[in-house]
């Protein structure tokens, strides 16, 4: 999203993330697997962590899931939030994946992110419960009700 030619934000998602999380493994992955080695052992560095999550895509499918089969990632600049336009961007998400017939998308967030948890909670989403789920929550949501965003 642009604000006077300045980008401040953006949403991504996917419909299918079991699709997702295969053709990141077969088609992405192979053509960075060797600038971004993973590392021996357990990560010492957050830039560590980062680089073994991209080798285990896999991680992105939980059971618990499976009733919202799309998933997304939202952020805004800070001095960019509170004015309606990560709601802007939700919505336009959420209205895409309904028109492709998608019924519901599930997002993880960390949990020590009350910001970001009462936004999501304002735009309808709701908790899944995922076993070891580390220091994240997953949320969710129908993709319908778009007029009570």
């Amino acid at each position: 999203m642009t604000g006077g030619g300045r980008r401040f934000g953006y949403v991504l998602g996917t419909a299918d993330s079991p699709r997702f999380a295969e053709d990141f493994r077969t088609q992405w992955l192979p053509l960075v697997a060797d600038r971004c080695p993973e590392p021996l052992g357990a990560p010492s560095t957050p830039d560590e962590v980062i680089v073994q999550l991209l080798h285990h895509p896999e991680r992105m499918v939980v059971s618990e899931v499976a009733g919202y089969p799309a998933h997304l990632h939202i952020d805004l600049l800070p001095e960019w939030q509170g004015r309606g336009h990560g709601r802007e961007l939700i919505r336009a998400l959420l209205q895409a994946l309904q028109d492709r017939g998608v019924p519901a998308v599930h997002l993880s967030m960390v949990t020590a992110n009350a910001p970001a948890r009462a936004f999501c909670d304002r735009l309808g989403f709701h908790e899944i419960e995922v076993p070891d789920a580390g220091p994240v929550t997953c949320l969710g949501r129908t993709t319908r009700e778009l007029d009570r965003l």
